[in-house]
């Protein structure tokens, strides 16, 4: 089985499976050519943090014994993610308005830089 035979856009689970048990090299090789297209794709403002998670998620699985010990740190990055996005909701659900309020009259000094001319 190989790229130009299968359409790899879509996700199919035997076509990856197959691959990984036939050729772990190239099912490695692909699963990155994938991962960074898709990080291609998303909008630029995006980008540096999927590099990011995406970085965050190559060492987990690098640092783990094997497969499913890597399933499992991924999984535990994600409910903590999960964990902390519901803590951060509850802090904006219960704050008061004025905490969420922006100070409007914060004095601030302008510093004059001199021009330098080459």
């Amino acid at each position: 089985m190989n790229e130009q035979s299968h359409n790899t856009d879509s996700l199919d689970f035997d076509f990856w499976k197959q691959l990984a048990k036939d050729d772990p090299v190239a099912f490695e090789a692909l699963r990155r050519e994938k991962v960074e297209q898709l990080i291609a794709q998303a909008p630029e403002t995006q980008r540096r943090r999927l590099q990011g998670l995406q970085w965050q998620i190559d060492q987990a699985r690098r640092l783990t014994a094997g497969p499913m010990a890597s399933c499992l740190a991924i999984s535990n990055m994600m409910w903590d993610s999960l964990h902390q996005l519901s803590l951060r909701q509850h802090e904006l659900l219960s704050a008061t308005p004025d905490k969420l309020r922006r100070p409007q009259d914060t004095a601030a000094t302008v510093l004059a830089f001199p021009a330098q001319l080459p």
